[in-house]
């Protein structure tokens, strides 16, 4: 199985929350900044790693070491040498940082179904791979006088989605039902701090989440009144409830996108 890290990069905004979505090539899916873990590796310092390798915004800190120059690190110049191929850990360790994976909080765990069909371009759940992979989703505060940086040569995109907006451009973007879900979650909170004391609890009960097709092309979520009853492919309930667990249960097909819906709203026949 793959495991993949992607992080909700977070900014405070009068209007709410703001996340950070990128994508390649001008075409596509915009996704959560994410990638591989490594083997061995610490889930949030993988977070905080891909998160760097994506957009160039360091969570770190003085590692209380001596640098290996006293030149003034360039922090692009270290994603490019990251992104060849050094190791991370060091290559910052040298630069005389260390990660600060402190400021990483998990927030959810996400299973791609394995069932037919659900792994074309806009269904499958990670939005980089699709079944036999493992999504952990993390969120991170965007450090002061931190932008998301891109090298010329990537011709990568990224825009600032405002949460509570994620249902509307759903079809614009063609998010991935795990980010709308996110968004949905995230749309309930002002601030930053609530968010990571959210978090927090949220660990407390963690479970994966493996949803599975429904009746009429609808993805159930493990609490779904239908997901054991009706659902198709693996399934994964959950043993007990948790706290988390509320609100819409499933998404519908809706153009090019999925749309987060309550049971009872779905259109009969």
């Amino acid at each position: 199985m793959t495991d993949l890290a992607q992080v909700v990069l977070l900014r405070a905004k009068p209007a709410g929350l703001e996340l950070l979505l990128v994508r390649r090539g001008g075409v596509g899916a915009f996704a959560l900044p994410g990638g591989a873990v490594h083997a061995n590796e610490d889930l949030r310092v993988a977070a905080a790693r891909v998160l760097f390798e994506d957009t160039c915004v360091l969570l770190g800190r003085d590692s209380g070491d001596a640098a290996a120059t006293l030149e003034m690190p360039s922090l692009p110049l270290l994603r490019r040498q990251v992104l060849a191929g050094a190791n991370a850990t060091q290559t910052l360790r040298e630069a005389g940082f260390t990660w600060a994976s402190e400021t990483v909080a998990a927030w959810s765990h996400w299973q791609a179904p394995s069932s037919t069909g659900l792994s074309s371009p806009g269904i499958r759940i990670d939005g980089i791979k699709a079944s036999g992979s493992s999504t952990r989703v993390f969120v991170a505060p965007l450090p002061a006088g931190f932008a998301p940086h891109f090298d010329k040569t990537e011709a990568a995109e990224a825009t600032w989605l405002l949460a509570s907006e994620a249902g509307a451009r759903g079809d614009e973007l063609l998010l991935a039902p795990h980010v709308i879900r996110t968004c949905w979650e995230l749309a309930h909170f002002d601030k930053l701090a609530d968010v990571f004391a959210a978090a927090r609890t949220r660990a407390q009960e963690p479970h994966p989440i493996l949803p599975r097709m429904g009746p009429n092309l609808a993805l159930l979520l493990p609490w779904d009144p239908d997901y054991e009853s009706a659902g198709q492919g693996e399934s994964l309930a959950f043993s007990y409830q948790p706290k988390w667990a509320l609100g819409p249960s499933r998404f519908v097909r809706q153009d090019r996108t999925w749309k987060l819906v309550t049971p009872s709203s779905m259109p009969k026949g």
